[in-house]
């Protein structure tokens, strides 16, 4: 693929976008090696600098680059070769990222599983990668008991959440919240004792740019998940990209709370940062109502950003006049920004010290979630801006290789070096979403709906796939449904967005009994903790409405406006 984009990119082509780009360059050289050496690179030059805090505590390039090779080793005692996939399933934390590094340092692939994922789905997704090796969060310690019953695991690296906190943190998570790990089966290890202290470095196995890396999860074209597999140069070209967006520094900051099984928060919120030698200030999971203390005080230079939380953040009246004196970029993604919404937070944020001003961006997991930019100088509502160097956008008449007019919606196609390789193990579901078009470019058909204005810009409209987007995460309906509908209580169902103030949208299922079925709190307890089962945590739906008869149109088919 990449050779094809790469002679494609040699070309002298003008696009009708670049007259935005001012001194940025067309097209790009990337780097050829891994996503591990990249970053390798930069820790070399900057050993002393803070890599990643902590709760507190911090870990410098140098002793990042001691661990990934001690968990490297370990990696190899446990017979991971080549093209071999190790499962993390693991809360943002300095694990997370040593482990994600290592298994890229010995040339195997990161398989990335939401911690909140339903146990049936994490098994699977363990199962079908023929993972031997799994990281997993404390939390989900009885969760892997139950998952090795089953399946066959030479290891299970328990990751406690308090190893690399500051001791007040440690003491109060370890008193209240962590779960107790005496007795541990012989296939389970704790973190700290798999990673092997050793003075010798554990040898990096090249890898191609285009060699498989990484597996994320994404709904694709249908809601039900698929493994998205991304090559080290989908996440080694996006640093290089967005250098010429926005101006970094080793030594700056960033909030890296974006959860890394999410293409915006591995690639643009720790791989980037980390490559450019910044600081990664790491959270698990962020108390909202806190997020601008925690700008002010860690003195993040970078926000990525989710527009529910920027809801929150500009109603803060509590913060001194130059709290955001250091925050200098804010980068938005993971969902629609109105324009309302983005002056509001631009003026907050300016009005507490900042000069920052709100990037949009857009893509999506199997395009390494940041495509464009809206780099033109006078946002308009709906725009998502144009592409950074070498990716391209073109729109599409619905089911046809049909460009559409100017100011016309049709469905967005994404082209560039960010391309997801495939779907894994499904070939129809990659054939649908990757297509050669007759101008011989390889094009990501990505289920949204947009158009090109009269300004060569691209405007977002809405989505082609019925998806609910809670707190920045997607939550596919179809895919609720199909297991819905399985439970022995229902005869049929539908799950439709609600909205909500704190994430937006939450999910609300409305559900017709079987004859037999008598509605009860018991009956909605039994579904609840069936899709709890069975689906992710956060796609399980927030309201139950139990109904005779789903609501129709006048042609006969369910009247999703009505059920909102």
């Amino acid at each position: 693929m990449f050779d094809k984009l790469k002679q494609l990119f040699k070309s002298k082509t003008e696009l009708p976008w670049f007259k935005y780009y001012g001194n940025m360059p067309k097209r790009l050289k990337y780097f050829e090696g891994s996503l591990y050496e990249y970053m390798e690179n930069t820790a070399i030059k900057y050993p002393n600098y803070c890599a990643i805090e902590f709760f507190n505590k911090k870990m410098n390039y140098k002793t990042l680059l001691d661990e990934i090779d001690g968990v490297a080793l370990s990696l190899i005692d446990d017979g991971v070769k080549e093209n071999d996939i190790v499962t993390i399933c693991i809360a943002n934390s300095p694990e997370a990222v040593v482990a994600f590094y290592a298994v890229n340092k010995i040339g195997a692939v990161s398989n990335i599983i939401h911690p909140l994922s339903s146990e049936n789905e994490i098994k699977n997704f363990i199962k079908n990668t023929n993972s031997n090796v799994v990281f997993v969060s404390d939390i989900l310690y009885d969760t892997m008991i139950s998952i090795c019953n089953d399946l066959k695991i030479k290891s299970v690296v328990v990751c406690p959440l308090s190893n690399k906190m500051d001791t007040v943190h440690k003491l109060l998570y370890n008193v209240f919240k962590a779960p107790k790990l005496n007795d541990l089966p012989e296939n389970f290890i704790l973190y700290n004792d798999y990673m092997t202290i050793s003075l010798d470095t554990c040898e990096t196995v090249h890898r191609n740019y285009d060699d498989d890396a990484v597996i994320l999860y994404s709904g694709g074209t249908t809601g039900s998940p698929k493994g998205v597999v991304l090559s080290n140069l989908c996440f080694n070209s996006i640093p290089l990209q967005y250098s010429h967006v926005i101006e970094a520094h080793p030594g700056d900051s960033i909030l890296s709370y974006l959860p890394i099984f999410h293409g915006f928060g591995l690639c643009v919120s720790i791989h980037t940062p980390l490559t450019y030698g910044m600081r990664c200030v790491l959270d698990p999971k962020i108390d909202v109502k806190k997020i601008n203390s925690i700008l002010k005080n860690k003195k993040i230079n970078f926000l990525p950003v989710i527009p529910a939380l920027l809801n929150v953040m500009i109603k803060d009246k509590t913060l001194s006049k130059n709290a955001f004196k250091n925050l200098r970029y804010i980068v938005s993604g993971g969902d629609f920004l109105n324009l309302e919404l983005k002056q509001s937070a631009e003026k907050f944020v300016n009005s507490h010290g900042s000069s920052a001003k709100i990037i949009v961006g857009y893509g999506l997991t199997e395009a390494m979630a940041a495509v464009c930019a809206s780099i033109e100088p006078n946002y308009k509502s709906k725009s998502v801006g144009v592409p950074l160097p070498d990716n391209r956008y073109k729109v599409l008449k619905n089911d046809t290789h049909i460009p559409c007019d100017k100011n016309e919606v049709g469905e967005i196609c994404l082209a560039g070096p960010s391309l997801m390789s495939r779907y894994y193990k499904n070939e129809e579901e990659t054939f649908k979403a990757l297509q050669v078009h007759d101008d011989g470019i390889l094009w990501l058909h990505t289920g949204d709906l947009g158009y090109v204005g009269d300004d060569d810009v691209l405007y977002f409209e809405t989505r082609k796939k019925r998806v609910i987007i809670s707190n920045g995460f997607n939550i596919y309906p179809n895919y609720i449904e199909e297991v819905l509908n399985k439970h022995p209580y229902v005869e049929t169902s539908i799950v439709v967005g609600q909205r909500d103030k704190a994430r937006a949208q939450v999910a609300k299922a409305v559900i017709v009994l079987k004859d037999d079925v008598i509605e009860s709190e018991k009956v909605k307890t039994e579904i609840k903790d069936y899709l709890k089962k069975n689906i992710s945590r956060y796609s399980v739906p927030k309201i139950y409405e139990f109904t005779k008869e789903l609501p129709k149109t006048k042609v006969g088919k369910v009247d999703f406006k009505a059920l909102e």
